[in-house]
């Protein structure tokens, strides 16, 4: 779990990252250019955390690794793409279509985090797939005992 943790937050880090660099590029959606560097940087960090810990949460849910990671994209891009759109563009009568440009990035890129999350547990071991990895207790050899006399005596 270690493991799939310190590869799943910079790998979904630098995800949104890229995702937010070809969005900027293409001119899709909206323009993050206010967003200052480190600023951009702790939000992307904060939003791999969130997509990494719901996609713990659903895994195991959808059958397969693919399924789980498509699943955790959807259920992230519901509360930050669909609901976005219908609370701030409709709410404040901002136009609409650079938010629904937005949401429909949003889509895709959080259905490829979800596939690198799900390839990345399927990877590091991680989930109900998972096979029975031994704990430190299971090296624990207890000592034998020798049986109390007093035991021994009553059951004879």
């Amino acid at each position: 779990m270690l493991r799939f943790l310190l590869l799943a937050l910079p790998l979904v880090t630098l995800e949104l990252g890229i995702g937010a660099f070809v969005q900027d590029l293409l001119g899709i959606g909206l323009k993050s250019g206010s967003v200052t560097g480190g600023d951009r940087l702790w939000e992307l960090g904060l939003e791999a955390v969130a997509l990494t810990g719901l996609f713990l949460l659903v895994q195991g849910r959808g059958g397969s690794w693919w399924r789980d990671g498509l699943l955790a994209g959807g259920v992230a891009w519901v509360f930050r793409g669909a609901l976005t759109v219908t609370t701030v563009a409709r709410v404040t009568s901002l136009p609409q279509a650079a938010w629904v440009d937005q949401a429909h990035a949003w889509l895709v890129l959080y259905a490829l985090v979800g596939l690198l999350l799900g390839g990345l547990a399927r990877w590091c071991s991680v989930g109900p797939d998972a096979p029975d990895q031994p704990t430190p207790y299971d090296s624990v050899e207890t000592p034998d005992h020798p049986e109390r006399p007093d035991t021994a005596a009553a059951e004879s």
